[in-house]
């Protein structure tokens, strides 16, 4: 069994801050393991407020794909959960190295609760968690250290395309682990805007070149928002010929669909 839940679909500052989509990140199970992936503000309680709840001291492990903190803000908290408050050590924290070093968001104290600590780098693992196995992507192009996340489970391959500019040779590197499922963060729709997230149409391409079986949507900043990404979704099935999906807040993935 591998299920993805979204305890946040939403992408940019203003998405963010009015909590027009939240912002938990992804809680996925793999059999009886249990990863969240960056766990965004508000994490903890749309965790536990989940129906069935996600229940924070079965976790196996947290991942960043990158400090910023729509992605990592309540890291801290969910490793308190996780270990039960630091009574009960638990679990693997993985993360690039400059959400550990440089100005980093994992708090001193925190990380003596994880037995395991794992520093992210370009195209590294695999990284062993139970029976999954993690792999990095190369490098993105974003403002802090970012990584694609390529997580393997009973022959078969989940990725998490997470915040980038857009440039040709991810589609290589992402195809060479041929996923099964590909979610991408799509925080844009069409503007002319030099920041370092993907528009739809930048992404459409990456979705053409790297050819999953599935792709998910996520991340989704306002434009995207207006312009009805479960559209949008068909409209890349029929383009592809695959299964296209846009998350929502509260919206559990099943592989088995």
């Amino acid at each position: 069994m591998t299920t993805i839940r979204f305890l946040g679909t939403g992408g940019a500052r203003f998405v963010v801050a009015r909590q027009i989509r939240a912002s938990g990140g992804m809680w996925m199970r793999f059999g009886a393991t249990q990863i969240h992936v960056d766990p965004g503000p508000g994490a903890l309680v749309r965790a536990l407020s989940s129906v069935p709840p996600c229940e924070p001291p079965l976790l196996d492990a947290i991942v960043l794909s990158h400090k910023h903190l729509d992605h990592a803000n309540d890291v801290n908290v969910m490793i308190e959960a996780m270990s039960q408050g630091g009574w009960r050590p638990r679990g693997a924290l993985l993360a690039p190295s400059d959400a550990l070093d440089f100005e980093p968001v994992v708090l001193p104290y925190v990380r003596k609760f994880v037995p395991r600590e794992e520093r992210l780098a370009e195209r590294a693992g695999p990284f062993t968690i139970n029976d999954v196995e993690i792999r990095t992507s190369i490098r993105h192009r974003h403002a802090v250290e970012t990584y694609g996340l390529h997580f393997r489970y009973a022959g078969k391959t989940v990725s998490y395309l997470p915040c980038t500019r857009f440039f040709p040779e991810l589609i290589e590197d992402y195809r060479r682990h041929e996923p099964d499922v590909l979610v991408i963060n799509v925080l844009r729709f069409r503007d002319t805007m030099d920041v370092d997230h993907l528009t739809f149409d930048e992404a459409r391409t990456l979705i053409g070149g790297i050819r999953p079986k599935t792709v998910i949507m996520t991340h989704f900043g306002t434009k995207m928002l207006e312009q009805d990404p479960h559209k949008l979704a068909r409209g890349l099935e029929d383009e592809f010929e695959l299964r296209a999906y846009a998350a929502f807040d509260g919206w559990v993935y099943d592989a088995l669909d």
